[in-house]
């Protein structure tokens, strides 16, 4: 089924699809080492359970949430054909994550925002070396 899949895909649709996937897989890795570097902990002194230690969230800068939001965000906004209703709800939802964390205590104002900086920054570096068409249907394959 999925070669089914694959055939009826556009050749966009299979590009943003891989080259989304390695943008979701390079935020996780670029938050975690710089958390792992900073060790900035949260505004309240909340220990950490099982799920943020398997969820690799036990420190606070920068933001994973938000940069994985801005970085979603920015792809949908530049990827997507979307009505202007859309657009600004898409950017609301941006903020509202960066803003929930703060408000639970999680993070900073500063997590926050430089988790918008990186997400954005790791948006503009996948669109540099977007991968075209014929890689995404050969590291496919080899899947």
């Amino acid at each position: 089924t999925l070669k089914i899949a694959l055939n009826s895909a556009s050749v966009s649709d299979l590009s943003l699809l891989v080259s989304h996937s390695v943008a979701l897989l390079l935020d996780i890795m670029i938050v975690a080492g710089l958390q792992k570097l900073a060790k900035r902990k949260g505004p309240y002194d909340i220990n950490p359970g099982l799920l943020d230690y398997l969820t690799m969230d036990t420190y606070a800068f920068p933001a994973g949430h938000a940069s994985r939001v801005a970085m979603l965000s920015k792809f949908f906004l530049n990827h997507l054909v979307l009505a202007i209703p859309l657009r600004i709800l898409l950017v609301l939802w941006a903020l509202c994550v960066g803003f929930s964390r703060v408000m639970i205590g999680r993070h900073h104002i500063t997590d926050v925002l430089s988790g918008f900086v990186f997400g954005y920054l790791q948006f503009r570096l996948v669109e540099l070396i977007w991968m075209s068409s014929n890689t995404c249907q050969m590291l496919i394959s080899i899947w």
